[in-house]
C-alpha cells in the first residue's frame, strides 16, 4: 500500500512455530530489492533499490 510519493507499507505474517507453506512478502514494494535472510539470528534484512546501482533482480550477479 503507497502511504504517499515515497512510502510503502510492507506486511508481515506470522507464520507460526511449525509454517508448512511459503508466502510472498509484498511483491509488488520489494520489486528490485534484495531480501538476506540470517536464519542463525532470526532477523531479514533488506536492500536499497537495485535501480540506483542502474541493475535489477533479473540481471543482478549474485556470485560477486
Amino acid at each position: 500500500m503507497q502511504v504517499s510519493d515515497d512510502v510503502l507499507c510492507l506486511g508481515f505474517v506470522d507464520g507460526g512455530v511449525n509454517p508448512r507453506t511459503s508466502i510472498v512478502l509484498g511483491g509488488y514494494q520489494l520489486e528490485d530489492n534484495l531480501l538476506q535472510f540470517d536464519i542463525a539470528r532470526s532477523r531479514l534484512g533488506f536492500s536499497s533499490t537495485l535501480l540506483g546501482r542502474q541493475t535489477t533482480c533479473s540481471n543482478f550477479n549474485f556470485t560477486t
